[in-house]
């Protein structure tokens, strides 16, 4: 499974789908901030776009097939969005290696995060976040997840390093998939 960041040849509407199940409006207008605040919160970068064609393609869409439709519970963050989660909730972390950035791109013209790709927190209802883990590292195209709980959502990203990196967040170690 190879991650690639082609090009979309344009900024897709809204509720276009990007992949079999989610729009492109189910990453964007995503979350408890973004409900609270509605930020304007839309990529400026095509690259993120084809990111969350990726993220459905070889995550989102097997992980819906085998388990049912999976909550999103915090998708794609601008950089307006990002300063009210990061104010919120974690006022002492820097931007740099957060894939909810997407392609995105600061005002140096680099990206927020080098890792590039796209990252999504979700839960499916009734099944355990170490279940879906489990299965994402045996059968998906992921490049990192996080375990936070059983009962908790699961972090789990695309792109081109196709790191493989699983951080089961309870034992605050890096595992390797098997280990879970």
């Amino acid at each position: 499974m190879a991650f690639s960041l082609g090009y979309a040849p344009n900024f897709p509407p809204l509720d276009n789908l990007c992949g079999k199940h989610y729009c492109y409006r189910n990453f964007i207008e995503c979350g408890e901030t973004w409900r609270r605040n509605q930020v304007d919160n839309r990529p400026s970068q095509l690259q993120t776009y084809t990111a969350m064609r990726e993220l459905c393609c070889w995550v989102l869409d097997p992980v819906v097939d085998q388990f049912g439709i999976a909550d999103l519970h915090y998708a794609f963050a601008s950089a307006a969005l990002d300063k009210l989660v990061r104010r919120k909730k974690f006022p002492n972390t820097t931007r740099n290696l957060d894939q909810h950035a997407g392609c995105e791109l600061n005002s140096k013209g680099r990206p927020y995060c080098p890792r590039l790709g796209l990252a999504v927190d979700i839960q499916v209802p009734g099944i355990s976040s170490l279940k879906i883990a489990q299965w994402v590292i045996q059968n998906t195209g992921y490049d990192r997840l996080y375990l936070y709980g059983a009962d908790r959502p699961l972090h789990v990203s695309v792109g081109p390093e196709n790191a493989k990196v699983v951080w089961h967040s309870p034992f605050n170690r890096e595992v390797r998939g098997h280990d879970l």
